[in-house]
C-alpha cells in the first residue's frame, strides 16, 4: 500500500459546491479502486490524502496531475504504508468549518492560506497530521 499527501492550487472558478461534487464522484471511483482518503479545500487550495494499493494510488494521482482543476501540485509525502488513516472513507471531505482551528491555522501558515502566519506557539503540521486522520472516527 501507498499514501500520498499533496497540496495544489485550485482552478480560479472552484467553489465549495464543486469540491463537494468532486468528493462525491471520487467516493464512487475510489471505492471501486480500493482507495481511501480525505480532501480539504480552503481559500483556493486543496490538501488531499490518498491511500491504497500502490498501482491504484499511482493511477489516481496521475489523473489528478492531468486535471486542470489542480495547479502547482506539491507532494508533502509519498510513502509505503501498512495501515490506512481513512480505512472506511473512499473520500472524506473536510471544508474549513469542519477542521479544528489549530489544524486550520497550521495548514494556513504552511501553505500560505492566511494573510498572516500562525503564531510560533501554535502546533506544526507535523503535530496535526495525526489529527487529520482522527476526523475519520468522528
Amino acid at each position: 500500500m501507498r499514501r500520498i499527501i499533496y497540496t495544489s492550487d485550485a482552478s480560479p472558478l472552484m467553489t465549495d459546491e464543486k469540491v463537494a461534487a468532486i468528493a462525491e464522484k471520487s467516493r464512487r471511483k475510489n471505492g471501486s479502486m480500493g482507495l481511501t482518503g480525505a480532501l480539504s479545500f480552503d481559500k483556493g487550495r486543496f490538501l488531499q490524502l490518498l491511500e491504497g494499493p500502490s498501482e491504484a494510488v499511482t493511477a489516481r494521482f496521475e489523473a489528478i496531475r492531468r486535471d486542470a482543476r489542480h495547479q502547482n501540485i506539491q507532494i508533502i509525502c509519498d510513502v509505503p504504508t501498512n495501515m490506512r488513516n481513512f480505512p472506511n472513507k473512499p473520500m472524506a471531505l473536510m471544508l474549513p468549518g469542519e477542521v479544528s482551528e489549530d489544524m486550520h491555522e497550521a495548514l494556513s501558515a504552511l501553505f500560505d492560506l492566511a494573510d498572516e502566519p500562525a503564531a510560533p506557539s501554535r502546533q506544526t503540521l507535523g503535530d496535526l497530521l495525526p489529527r487529520f486522520s482522527e476526523l475519520d472516527a468522528a
